[in-house]
């Protein structure tokens, strides 16, 4: 899944869970962004560190979060 930006999004949040819609191309670089309602939130990150903050990502109301590699 691409968003307009070209961005690959990997990961959307469905409910409050954090969703798995694409793959990574290189999940070991530090080439992905978690963003909130289409707007940088995080740093760059790997793939990992990136799914280590999904339980706080959760509690947040709204499905306004999405990890995204660039």
């Amino acid at each position: 899944m691409t968003s307009l930006f070209g961005d690959s999004i990997v990961y959307t949040q469905f409910k409050g869970k954090m969703c798995k819609v694409g793959k990574a191309r290189l999940p070991n670089n530090r080439n992905f962004v978690i963003t909130y309602k289409g707007m940088d939130w995080s740093g760059f990150r790997t793939l990992a560190e990136c799914e280590k903050q999904f339980h706080e990502l959760e509690r947040r109301d709204g499905d306004n979060f999405a990890v995204v590699e660039r």
